[in-house]
Parts: structure tokens; sequence; C-alpha cells
């Protein structure tokens, strides 16, 4: 039934080594790229913007993440997160925001709920509600201000006792 030996099948036979599953290679490898991490991306909600020198703008401002203001506003200023007033900035608005920081002119009301920063060359003429507020040296500060937030705790402060004078001598 079988022959041994003899072929019917008309394709040649080859006897060629089984395939190897790894591959060897003399090449060098090309050096190592360096990466750079950058950092994660701010979700949207935390963007940044910037109304520029010789920008003016009138109305009603509300936004999110942090605004810089370095031309003219007028009107109402909205907003939790953060209001920078750059150096030359002139701002004339009523303003509640969650932080507040002046270097130019800011006429009208401030209203933070976390803190308020003046620094030189500020201007301010307002009425100033916060529970933190830093003023620094060379700043013009006229209005009234309302510290608004934790109580202040009192702070005893003990002088040291002198003993009486003794007045027969």
């Amino acid at each position: 039934m079988f022959r041994t030996g003899h072929r019917t099948d008309p394709s040649p036979s080859l006897d060629l080594p089984a395939p190897r599953a790894t591959v060897e290679s003399n090449a060098v490898e090309p050096p190592a790229v360096p990466t750079v991490e950058r950092p994660a991306a701010r979700p949207a909600e935390r963007s940044e913007a910037i109304l520029g020198r010789g920008v003016a703008f009138d109305g009603t401002l509300r936004f999110t993440g942090t605004l810089r203001i370095e031309g003219s506003f007028k009107g109402q200023i909205l907003s939790g997160d953060s209001l920078v007033i750059g150096d030359g900035a002139d701002v004339n608005a009523d303003i509640s925001c969650g932080s507040i920081n002046v270097t130019g002119e800011a006429r009208g009301s401030l209203t933070a709920t976390r803190a308020i920063e003046l620094h030189a060359p500020a201007s301010v003429t307002a009425d100033v509600t916060t529970p933190s507020l830093i003023v620094g040296e060379g700043v013009l500060l006229d209005g009234t201000v309302r510290m608004r937030g934790a109580p202040a705790r009192a702070v005893r402060h003990d002088r040291p006792t002198r003993p009486p004078e003794d007045s027969s001598a």
C-alpha cells in the first residue's frame, strides 16, 4: 500500500532547518533618545487669561482659573478663583473673587473669600473685605477694610514685672 522511497508528489522536497524564534544581530543599538516629561495638562476650568495692555473692557466679567488684567476694566468681576491686577492696569469695578493680587490701580470694592495681596506700586481706593490682607511697603490704600472669616484670637503679651520702687530712699 505505501511504498518507501517513491514519491508521487510533483513538488520538490526541501530540507530546510526549522525556523528560529529569536533573531541575532551584531548591529550596534543607537543611543537612547532623552525624553522630556511634560507637566500634566491643566483641566479646562483652570484656564489662564490675560486682558492685555491697550485693551479696554466695560461690563460684567465671569471667569474660572486665573485672570490677569494689564489693561483697563470698568464694571463687575465675579469668580471663585484668582484675579491679578498687574502694574499699569486701571480697574474701576466691584470685584468678588477667591483671591485678588493688586500691583496696579484699583477703585471700587474688593471682596475675596481667601486673600487679598497689595504690592507696590499698587494704588487702591476701595472698600476691602477679606479674611486675609497683605499690604506691602509703598502701597497706597484708601478705603475701609473689613476682615471677615475666622475670628482673631486674643494674644496675651506678658510683660516683665518690676519690683516696686522704694520711695523712702
